[in-house]
């Protein structure tokens, strides 16, 4: 997921306020609730495989192997 994708249904929701009923509301804000928790998710995993991999440089310069 990225920025896009959130922003799209934040908008949608705004849209749907007044004409939609609280349930499909809900449902429409869990939805985009799971979709920043999968992007922080994904952020996560991407700065500890960068951590990772600068450790394995590090080493790799030193001539040694984790």
């Amino acid at each position: 997921m990225n920025l896009t994708v959130l922003l799209r249904k934040l908008i949608a929701i705004e849209h749907m306020i007044g004409k939609a009923d609280a349930d499909t509301l809900r449902n429409l804000l869990y939805d985009a609730e799971d979709c920043l928790i999968q992007m922080q998710s994904a952020q996560g995993r991407s700065f500890f495989r960068e951590a990772l991999n600068q450790e394995d440089a590090q080493f790799e310069l030193l001539g040694e192997r984790p």
